[in-house]
């Protein structure tokens, strides 16, 4: 794959990170937030930061400072599914964070929710992105699943991805880190490092304003 054809996947597949309505949403209706801050790159030797989504008070690492982006999404007529996207900026045009989704009574299942997020992504880019190895576990009491994201172009210039969503409450939760496939290996390390360091509060989460 072309330098330029990769560097649109990956931006494409950045853009579908920051849609708030993944399985809820048809991938037709959503659209990128025109004021999201896009992070800093982190530099190599980047530190990594405990970062934390205040409506929630869920937090995780990530390898270096995050901003938030803010997402809006309606669903259906008169209704929205608001969500926050923290983003890190990886060597080669990747990237790793989390999102929260506020889902307050959401039924969607977390493969329909996977399912869309894939949707969303195809929308966007020429070079289609499949999930492999697909697990569902229970973690904590949590429903959990996990993915690995594959472009169908083979070898090192394809794009290697790894998706986490869980389920908590009225909020679902994605960690997703993506890159060059030529990087998969350590853009499986930064996944599991992001997914470990996933905290959840231990009483109900603050009532909104």
């Amino acid at each position: 794959m072309p330098r330029r054809t990769l560097t649109h996947s990956l931006l494409a597949l950045s853009t579908a990170a920051a849609l708030s309505a993944g399985g809820v949403l048809p991938a037709a209706a959503a659209a990128p937030p025109a004021s999201a801050v896009a992070p800093a790159a982190p530099s190599p030797s980047a530190e990594w930061v405990r970062t934390q989504d205040a409506p929630s008070r869920i937090s995780a690492e990530l390898p270096g400072r995050a901003k938030p982006e803010e997402t809006s999404v309606p669903v259906d007529e008169g209704e929205a599914v608001a969500a926050r996207t923290y983003r890190v900026d990886l060597p080669d045009g990747g990237a790793a964070g989390f999102t929260v989704h506020d889902v307050p009574g959401w039924r969607n299942t977390l493969r329909e929710f996977l399912d869309g997020f894939l949707e969303s992504y195809n929308a966007l880019s020429d070079e289609p992105l499949a999930a492999k190895d697909i697990k569902e576990t229970t973690l904590e009491g949590r429903q959990v699943l996990d993915a690995r994201l594959v472009s169908e172009v083979p070898g090192p210039d394809g794009i290697a991805g790894f998706i986490r969503l869980i389920a908590e409450g009225d909020h679902l939760v994605q960690i997703l880190t993506f890159g060059p496939a030529a990087d998969a290996d350590p853009l499986g390390q930064t996944q599991a490092r992001t997914a470990a360091s996933l905290r959840f509060p231990a009483g109900p989460s603050p009532a909104a304003d």
